[in-house]
């Protein structure tokens, strides 16, 4: 199974990934970091794309 894995340690918040895919990240408001919003059951283009603009690299898909 594929799963998206994003480490807040190295999130910035730029809110990239939000912006590129809501569907797939969040701002956890609390400490205004990106975090996983729901595992997708696909790996989209969108998702790919999110992954490959996060400035910081804090997004990576395991396969």
């Amino acid at each position: 199974m594929t799963k998206i894995n994003l480490d807040q340690n190295k999130c910035i918040g730029c809110n990239t990934c939000v912006l590129m895919d809501p569907e797939t990240f969040e701002m956890d408001t609390t400490i205004y970091k990106a975090k996983v919003k729901k595992q997708p059951e696909v790996i989209t283009d969108i998702i790919k794309s999110a992954v490959e603009a996060c400035p910081v690299g804090a997004i990576t898909i395991e396969q």
